[in-house]
């Protein structure tokens, strides 16, 4: 059985100090949340963001998972590091948030649901794109069978990459198919279901070289990929990049009934077009606009929800172990199609 935790007297410990750990950091107070505590091998970076976020540091991860009220361990670490951290919290006994991907491997993913089902304890990944008002009308569409059969789905993920090295290094789980295409994987299988079949398309390197911060990287990971995906009778074409100037993402899903666009962004339109009336949406376009929303506080506050006790039936760690198998599946088919030294230039 699952221990609740009343939210009010949650403790929080986040392993890693990178900028995604402070997105949490800062839903995790707005939830209200007040005892967090920072561990980060980097014993300056540690210093600097204790500080800045004002959050008590800790200096190892024994003494972290010591701490007396410590619930959930929110993992931000570089993907290499997910599954050895979310291990070790489970092993203490304590919840598990881990941003996504889940871990590396299939074998590691395994060993994380082995390890939570001995513990009793949640893991959840930050598949934070299952939060939005905009998709979860998609889904809800969907299961009302207002465009009719879906056959065909085109599913985008664009942006800078700018914000950490180890997301263009090879080997740590980055690149766009660790960074990005994980997220509109996890969109696909929720839409759609269970992933049958992968084709990757294309893969490679455009920009050889990346600013992060002041410093001039070398990027050996690619920051393109586009794959082919099959769900049942869908078709879905997903692209990822770590090269779009600027953040972009949509979904774009055709039905034997019509047709649905959506994006996250706030200011694209949800556009459902009918072929036939069906229930409120007459034939044509229906247009609706979504508000900008923070995902972090959604998905962090269903976690929280949810180890006090609430139903937990989304982002199972199921869901992202299948994830990882197809990003297995995706990458093994990728490295005998394109070596990893191609690149366009």
């Amino acid at each position: 059985m699952n221990e609740a935790v009343p939210r009010e007297r949650v403790a929080i410990g986040v392993v890693g100090a990178g900028k995604i750990a402070e997105r949490h950091v800062l839903a995790y107070k707005q939830l209200g949340v007040t005892d967090l505590y920072l561990f980060d091998v980097d014993p300056v970076v540690r210093a600097a963001r204790s500080t800045e976020w004002q959050v008590e540091a800790v200096d190892d991860l024994d003494t972290l998972l010591g701490l007396p009220g410590i619930a959930a361990v929110d993992v931000c670490t570089p993907t290499s590091f997910h599954a050895p951290y979310a291990i070790r919290a489970l092993e203490a006994r304590k919840h598990v948030f881990c941003e996504k991907p889940l871990c590396l491997s299939t074998r590691e993913g395994k060993e994380i649901e082995a390890a939570a089902t001995a513990a009793c304890r949640i893991v959840m990944v930050g598949y934070l794109y299952r939060f939005h008002p905009a998709f979860q009308f998609v889904k809800s569409l969907l299961e009302e069978r207002t465009i009719g059969d879906p056959y065909l789905a085109l599913v985008r993920l664009g942006g800078r990459g700018s914000a950490a090295a180890w997301k263009h290094t090879v080997g740590q789980g980055a690149g766009a198919m660790g960074e990005m295409m994980a997220h509109m994987i996890d969109l696909a299988t929720w839409y759609f279901g269970s992933i049958d079949e992968v084709d990757p398309l294309w893969n490679a390197t455009l920009l050889p070289s990346r600013e992060i911060g002041s410093e001039v990287v070398p990027a050996s990971a690619e920051d393109i990929s586009i794959v082919r995906l099959r769900a049942g009778e869908v078709q879905i074409l997903v692209e990822s990049d770590l090269a779009t100037p600027s953040y972009m993402q949509h979904i774009d899903i055709q039905g034997s009934n019509g047709s649905i666009f959506s994006s996250i962004l706030h200011y694209l339109p949800t556009v459902v077009y009918c072929k036939e009336q069906r229930g409120i949406y007459g034939a044509g376009n229906s247009v609706y606009t979504f508000q900008q929303e923070n995902l972090f506080v959604d998905e962090l506050g269903y976690f929280l929800d949810a180890i006090a006790g609430a139903p937990h039936t989304v982002n199972l760690l199921q869901d992202s172990m299948h994830i990882v198998e197809v990003l297995e599946r995706i990458q093994g088919m990728t490295a005998s199609h394109y070596p990893p030294s191609e690149a366009v230039h």
